[in-house]
């Protein structure tokens, strides 16, 4: 690093480290059962927003093929973890509630069958290893790529699925027992690409 580099590093780690001992006292500190309130709220979206983002920003360099953390990237990772917290945080005791909660349940099941069905297509494609997903220069398959954000929407489905109103012991049964089948189907196509995922290291590993 030059002269340059130097200073403009030490003053981001000096930030960064401001922000999360802030962050720290805000969280660890004695609180009201609203200042709870808001702080579970805040640390529930911070925490799925800034994961998400993480995940598809490696899922982006891994389709460029460059893989690479430099400190500044982790220092803004923890600065955006930071400031979500205190943006929700905030909002909250403000009276501002965000919810990402869908209200249409037809339209939450319609994403939710796309989904699967994409998965279930592009899962066949990658242990087929179809040679037109295959992209030049990169580390994942485009229906990898496309399989790993399927599975983030999914789970971000789950969670914002539609609140269900008072029914009776009948349809409660019967919602169980179709919750318990697509998690069984989830569980299967998860499972097949973790063994498909291994073993195609494995086999790159053997072959090198």
């Amino acid at each position: 690093m030059n002269n340059i580099q130097q200073i403009t590093f030490s003053l981001h780690l000096i930030l960064t480290v401001l922000l999360f001992c802030c962050y720290i006292v805000s969280v660890v500190m004695e609180q009201d059962e609203l200042e709870e309130k808001a702080q579970g709220h805040a640390l529930k979206y911070s925490n799925l927003l800034t994961l998400t983002s993480l995940v598809l920003y490696v899922l982006y360099k891994a389709m460029t093929g460059k893989i690479e953390f430099s400190p500044h990237v982790v220092l803004v990772i923890v600065n955006v973890l930071n400031l979500t917290y205190f943006l929700f945080r905030f909002l909250y005791m403000k009276g501002i509630e965000l919810s990402f909660r869908m209200k249409n349940k037809k339209a939450a099941d319609i994403i939710c069958y796309i989904s699967t069905g994409i998965s279930v297509i592009t899962t066949i494609t990658s242990a087929l290893k179809i040679k037109i997903f295959e992209i030049p220069g990169s580390l994942l398959r485009a229906d990898t790529a496309v399989l790993i954000v399927n599975f983030i929407i999914i789970s971000i489905m789950i969670g914002v699925y539609p609140k269900q109103k008072n029914v009776s012991r009948k349809e409660y049964k019967e919602r169980k027992e179709m919750a318990e089948k697509y998690s069984k189907i989830f569980t299967i196509v998860y499972g097949i690409f973790i063994i498909g995922m291994v073993g195609y290291i494995i086999y790159r590993a053997c072959t090198r």
